[in-house]
């Protein structure tokens, strides 16, 4: 009929049923239904929607567990037989004593001889036909009754021969009381048999429903993928691809999983699911099977017209389809509707066609022989160029297929020209990239698409497009010097983004500037980037002098995006050190939806709000960042301006944390980090969240290695700003475990960090942390000397945070000197002015602080019962916010004091939950923490912490604390406890 493209050697093993994910709704209904008998449910669902697995899961019930689960199904044969499914599931009947029998069920013995040891003798065969097949159904129902409560599960009903449809019919229509019956069908069977044709018609008394299967939710994916991954997480991105690639069916999930498990060795499985990795997969041997079934019944016409689907790739409308496989008008519509009728295409909405999802199309088009392919992807290139737009990444596509190269080159370069001009930044580095990567491109045309490649590689980022250009740069030594310069700008550019490269990105960037002498507009994207002052050591000194440079040549530019590219880092960066007129610069531009047209125009307004917004949230504006933020994402997304997008994204989580907005926080920051574990800054402000998340919840170890990848011990690779913050973090942490010696050392660190960069409106975190640790190792002249220098540093500059942070950092010092009232009123100062920001966790921390500063002013005071109020307050908010182990440092204060003062709120009975401090104690379990460590973290007693952990390994049904790990990662705490 058609010829197999060879394929290699492969063995496919299946480890068995993986767990059900994503039918809790449907499950729970059925079961319902199916204990209130006589009861009878109809299961439908397209091929691969699990209806077989669901059955297994109802049999597996303990809700039947006392009821006899009998299982039958339908085979797909020329010839059934006689009412197989049924006489299939009661063969297993006799498991257990059955009830009385009336000599009618003797009939039964030839069809059952497992059961003849139950039956009573058969009788004489009747001389009626018709009349014995009614003796047979009526001993069928005989023996369910005698089964009492029984559960059949009868699959594949759309196979069933007449005989059975009949029996089944007769059963519904007269049910005994105790049984319940579950039937599963396929619609869109080629079989021919619809869901009218199922035998389901039942009396009022008898309980039923229908339940209609339909694809797994992006949840439900996910759950599968971690599942048959053997990963304790998997990327969002990656669900969010293989939800698409799979059109959520179960069937092509867990063989798509299984395809990718197998290829575990050469492909990176679990962060990336592309285009490119799915078209590798060798289609699993089950599905192939399961698309050939439905080919191997298809009609010729609607062979070729499935098979001219494939070659197409994407869906078509039935004209196009239909004239890649030379069929038209009734001949056309008639093969369409049997492939649909198949199972094979279906229609995908718009009036087209194609295939559910890839592994389908690429079964279907591995069966088509290598002349055949060449022909038709020919064909598909006459065709697709006729129409009044070609779609030119498609035409690139055949054109390489049919082997017709210089078509390729051609339709790919134009195609990417497309891309850039409609903001689609990914594919346009796609196709730059994969003509750049042939042999056989002449000097000038690599040179040219080096160029393109390298601007718009800018707006998003790939760090496979720095080993291309890097390589160019390398191999072709007589280029231009403008073209070299471009390239090398570009080069330079998307190195300061990478993770330990910001040095070698700006030497990059200052050679590129040499060498674009003569192109003065491209040499001022260089001087305005070195004016950056955000990442690394390099002194605020140095970038002023290149600020000043981008000033000279901005009079000069007349390119209106260069113009706004120039404008906006300007802007951002005088906001980013504190300089004031910068928002109101902001505030003064024209209306920017009326004042730029092109894509490249969008993509540097995007830039500024995206870069303003960071700006803005360090300085402490933090409402003015939220919707600088919001707008921001929404202009990049529209843009294509993927990395300012990215950037973004990685500011408002940061914003999210600052402001206390902690639900659901850590797992969306570690979806980021994993969507651009290359990009430095996103990566380093992802963990400076994770790190301050964890060190909020007392797990010490985690928070250090987060901080750690925030660049905190190499500051010289990170944003200062992250770097400072991180700092500060960290101190706090190795104060809290008595690490003074760490703390200081840490402290020594990044103020010497903060000095060198010049800018102190980036320490407001770090100031505070480092004056308590130099207090407490009694470094009085170091502790005086940076709150100072930071209160002379952020003298004038527009920043909220640092002003509170300067207050902060006195009160620390009245406080360490013994000068506790006049340092509870500058702590209040302090927290009044964090709640004003608004910085819950930070303000929390103040009026715990002026609380304690007032309980050691003295005992017996008139303040001493509003201080002991207040530290109960601050416990309060601390447990309202999830910072738990501070909560538990508040109520130990309490106890120190005598005044532990309990939450009247009453307790919560949480049954087989876990509780909010069983949680807890369970994730430093699975963190590998010991009980003392866990106690030290939240501030317990080791007794205490040997009852929750007792607690956590009943409800998680956990053999020993290295399971609660395990078992962890599918833990779903109730929503109240999120």
């Amino acid at each position: 009929m058609w010829l197999a493209t060879p394929r290699p050697t492969s063995v496919s093993v299946r480890a068995g049923s993986t767990a059900l994910v994503g039918r809790d709704v449907e499950v729970s209904a059925i079961v319902k239904i199916l204990l209130r008998r006589p009861a009878a449910v109809l299961i439908e669902g397209e091929p691969g929607m699990g209806r077989s697995r669901l059955l297994e899961e109802l049999a597996g019930r303990r809700e039947f567990a006392a009821a006899r689960v009998l299982r039958g199904a339908c085979q797909p044969m020329r010839e059934p037989f006689p009412f197989g499914p049924v006489l299939e599931a009661l063969r297993s009947a006799g498991d257990r004593p059955l009830g009385p029998l009336s000599p009618v069920a003797g009939v039964l013995r030839p069809l059952l001889p497992e059961l003849v040891e139950s039956l009573p003798p058969q009788p004489e065969p009747l001389a009626d036909p018709c009349a014995e097949r009614h003796r047979q159904f009526r001993a069928v129902r005989e023996l369910l009754i005698a089964c009492g409560p029984a559960l059949i599960l009868i699959d594949d009903l759309q196979w069933a021969d007449e005989g059975t449809r009949d029996l089944m019919r007769f059963l519904a229509a007269a049910m005994p009381a105790e049984l319940a019956v579950v039937a599963a069908y396929r619609t869109g069977s080629p079989s021919g048999h619809g869901g009218a044709g199922i035998p389901f018609r039942t009396p009022p008394n008898v309980q039923t429903a229908r339940v209609t299967l339909g694809p797994l939710d992006v949840e439900a994916v996910g759950k599968l993928a971690e599942e048959l991954l053997d990963l304790p997480r998997v990327s969002a991105p990656f669900i969010a691809k293989l939800h698409e690639s799979t059109a959520g069916i179960p069937f092509v999930v867990e063989e798509t999983l299984r395809a990718l498990r197998d290829a575990a060795g050469r492909l990176p499985i679990g962060e990336v699911l592309s285009d490119r990795l799915l078209e590798s997969l060798e289609v699993p041997i089950s599905l192939r099977e399961a698309i050939t079934e439905r080919l191997e019944a298809l009609p010729e016409p609607a062979v070729r017209l499935a098979r001219a689907a494939a070659v197409l790739a994407v869906p078509s409308e039935p004209s196009v389809i239909g004239e890649l496989a030379c069929l038209d008008g009734d001949a056309l519509r008639a093969a369409l509707l049997s492939t649909l009728d198949g199972g094979v295409l279906g229609e995908l909405g718009g009036d087209r066609y194609g295939f559910r999802h890839p592994l389908a199309r690429k079964a279907v088009y591995d069966t088509v022989s290598g002349p055949e392919r060449t022909l038709l992807h020919s064909r598909a290139i006459q065709v697709l160029a006729g129409q009044p737009v070609p779609p030119l990444t498609l035409l690139a596509n055949h054109s390489r297929a049919a082997g017709r190269m210089e078509q390729w080159r051609h339709y790919a370069e134009a195609a990417s020209d497309e891309a850039i001009a409609h903001g689609d930044t990914s594919r346009a580095i796609d196709l730059l990239q994969s003509v750049l990567a042939e042999a056989g491109l002449g000097e000038d045309d690599i040179a040219r698409l080096a160029t393109k490649l390298s601007q718009v590689a800018l707006r998003g980022f790939r760090p496979d497009v720095i080993e291309t250009l890097e390589r160019i740069l390398e191999d072709l030594t007589d280029l231009r010097p403008s073209v070299r310069g471009t390239i090398r700008l570009s080069l330079g550019m998307l190195l300061v983004r990478t993770i330990g490269r910001l040095g070698r990105g700006r030497v990059e960037v200052e050679k590129a500037i040499t060498e674009l002498v003569d192109e003065p507009e491209l040499a001022a994207r260089g001087i305005n980037l070195l004016a950056q002052p955000i990442d690394g050591l390099t002194p605020l000194s140095w970038h002023e002098v290149w600020m000043e440079r981008a000033r000279e040549v901005f009079g000069r530019i007349e390119d209106p995006e260069l113009r706004l590219a120039l404008l906006g880092d300007r802007i951002s960066t005088q906001a980013h050190i504190g300089d004031g007129s910068a928002w109101t610069e902001f505030t003064e531009l024209p209306d920017q939806g009326s004042v730029v047209d092109g894509v490249a125009e969008r993509v540097q307004l995007a830039r500024l709000w995206c870069n303003l917004a960071d700006a803005q949230s360090w300085a402490g504006h933090l409402t003015r960042a939220e919707k600088l933020v919001t707008e921001g994402i929404r202009r990049a997304t529209d843009a294509g301006a993927l990395y300012a997008a990215g950037l973004a994204q990685g500011t408002r989580v940061r914003l999210d944390w600052v402001r206390g907005d902690w639900s659901g926080l850590a797992e969306a920051t570690e979806q980021l980090r994993d969507t651009y574990p290359d990009l430095g800054p996103i990566v380093m402000e992802c963990s400076l969240v994770l790190g301050g998340l964890s060190a909020v919840r007392g797990e010490f170890a985690a928070a250090q290695r987060h901080l750690a990848a925030a660049s905190v011990h190499a500051p010289e690779h990170g944003p200062i700003p992250v770097v400072l913050s991180a700092a500060g973090v960290l101190i706090r942490v190795l104060l809290a475990t008595d690490d003074v010696d760490g703390a200081c050392a840490a402290a020594d660190n990044a103020v010497a960090a903060a000095r060198r960069k010049g800018v102190w409106v980036w320490a407001a975190a770090l100031v505070p942390a480092a004056a308590e640790a130099y207090t407490r190792a009694g470094r009085w002249s170091e502790a005086d000397a940076v709150v100072e220098e930071f209160a002379r540093g952020i003298d004038g500059k527009d920043s909220p945070v640092s002003r509170v942070a300067l207050l902060a950092g006195r009160a620390i010092l009245l406080d360490a000197r013994g000068k506790h009232p006049a340092a509870a009123t500058v702590f209040d100062e302090a927290a009044a002015g964090y709640e004003a920001l608004p910085m819950p966790y930070q303000a929390i921390g103040a009026r715990e602080r002026a609380a304690l500063a007032r309980l050691n002013a003295g005992r017996h005071t008139p303040g001493d019962r509003k201080a002991i109020e207040e530290l109960a307050a601050a416990a309060e908010a601390y447990e309202r916010l999830g910072a738990t182990r501070d909560a538990g440092r508040c109520r130990h204060q309490l106890r120190e004091h005598g005044a532990w003062a309990p939450s009247q709120r009453g307790r919560r009975g949480y049954g087989q939950e876990l509780s909010p401090r069983e949680l807890e104690v369970a994730r430093m379990l699975s963190d590998g923490r010991t009980n003392r460590e866990i106690a030290d973290g939240l501030f317990l007693s080791p007794r205490t912490v040997e009852q929750h952990v007792a607690k956590v390994l009943r409800k998680l049904g956990a053999r020993s604390r290295t399971d609660v790990a395990r078992r962890m990662t599918t833990y779903a705490p109730a929503a109240a406890d999120r």
